[in-house]
């Protein structure tokens, strides 16, 4: 099972990211204008290269020693989301605080960092209470507030987005680790009603979700809110079973706004086609079913939270991205991971498929030592 698991996430990853780095090539030349139209491919690459350097690295440390170190990585993950809030440091772009400028640093979102680290910091938390995970406190009030602190910074950042996708995805962890329902349960409905009264009191959002129940309706006062998920589903049409051909497509040519990031899967629809989209949609399958084998397989509390989180954490905004583009959801600002432009976003992504093939490996290393220990020594005879 472990070598499966190992194959179906290698094999997935691998495929998104070249089918990422091919529509970017087809998409970047009209983003970036004429005078550099391989500018923001040749960035992507860059920052793909040193991103399957830092998995070789991650995918040799032991689950032990990230537990052992996951504390002090939590903290470091929440001090990156508090720069945001701190004046020429964070940097404010169309009223979000969600970008970070150090001096030497290229600009990135800490959001993507806190992911992770968050996820490392409830697994290290249950691994040292196993025994309290169905308890009130201990296991859930203890672990809630934990996990609290970097949603909420993500939130009030203006990322609603990310904050809800790291809510459901460490939600779901405990869930799965045995964290008993019925203590959720007002959390999910004490959450929902919060969540839906800051999404009615702002009015970008309120527009959004106003243009979003009228996606069809070409009024005035949804044309521009709308445009995005209407220009999508013409490209979905315009493309049929088959695509109109890489690099043919029209909506990319300034039609579709943010057709390299957040749109890039209405523009693999209207030049590759429904077996390309359908395809994607299978990889992100066979990701889910390798994620969720590594965190079956796994032999401790600490493994199997790490896989459960990250792979959720990776499915999620895979889920909205696309719920969105095919008008399924309300516009949301979720890239498509693997796929869309984005260093940070990139880097982090196959950070976490990393930390997964970490788990996986010492799971099989566990395996294969136990089944050396039960195969029966050869009795030596003395003559």
């Amino acid at each position: 099972m472990t070598r499966l698991a190992s194959c179906l996430i290698l094999v997935s990853v691998g495929l998104l990211v070249a089918l990422g780095m091919v529509m970017l090539a087809s998409t970047s030349y009209w983003a970036n204008g004429i005078e550099h139209p391989h500018l923001l491919v040749g960035k992507q690459a860059k920052i793909l290269i040193v991103s399957v350097l830092c998995g070789v690295v991650i995918h040799r440390f032991q689950p032990e020693l990230l537990r052992k170190l996951a504390p002090w990585i939590f903290l470091f993950g929440v001090a990156m989301l508090v720069l945001c809030y701190i004046p020429r440091i964070g940097v404010e772009v169309n009223g979000a605080k969600r970008w970070v400028r150090l001096p030497g640093l290229p600009q990135f979102q800490p959001s993507e960092i806190g992911k992770i680290t968050t996820i490392l910091g409830i697994a290290a938390y249950y691994a040292r209470y196993v025994t309290e995970i169905r308890t009130f406190w201990k296991g859930f009030v203890i672990p809630g507030i934990i996990l609290s602190c970097p949603v909420l910074l993500i939130l009030f950042e203006k990322d609603m987005d990310t904050a809800l996708a790291l809510g459901l995805s460490c939600g779901t962890a405990l869930y799965c680790i045995g964290v008993k329902f019925r203590y959720m349960v007002p959390v999910i409905l004490i959450g929902g009603y919060l969540g839906t009264t800051m999404v009615m009191r702002d009015e970008t959002r309120r527009a959004r979700i106003d243009a979003w129940t009228h996606l069809e309706e070409n009024l005035k006062e949804y044309q521009d809110t709308n445009r995005q998920q209407w220009r999508s589903l013409l490209a979905f049409g315009n493309g049929g079973p088959e695509g109109v051909g890489l690099g043919n497509g029209v909506e990319k040519h300034g039609y579709l706004p943010e057709a390299h990031t957040d749109f890039i899967y209405p523009v693999i629809g209207e030049e590759l086609g429904l077996y390309y989209t359908l395809g994607v949609l299978l990889c992100y399958v066979a990701l889910a079913i390798g994620g969720f084998l590594v965190s079956l397989n796994a032999v401790d509390v600490f493994s199997r939270t790490l896989a459960l989180g990250l792979t959720m954490m990776l499915l999620l905004p895979a889920l909205i991205n696309i719920g969105v583009t095919i008008g399924s959801l309300p516009n949301a600002g979720l890239p498509l991971p693997f796929v869309s432009y984005g260093g940070t976003n990139l880097m982090f992504s196959l950070c976490s498929v990393a930390l997964l093939m970490s788990v996986n490996r010492a799971t099989q290393r566990r395996a294969i030592i136990e089944s050396e220990a039960c195969i029966p020594k050869p009795l030596s005879m003395k003559l």
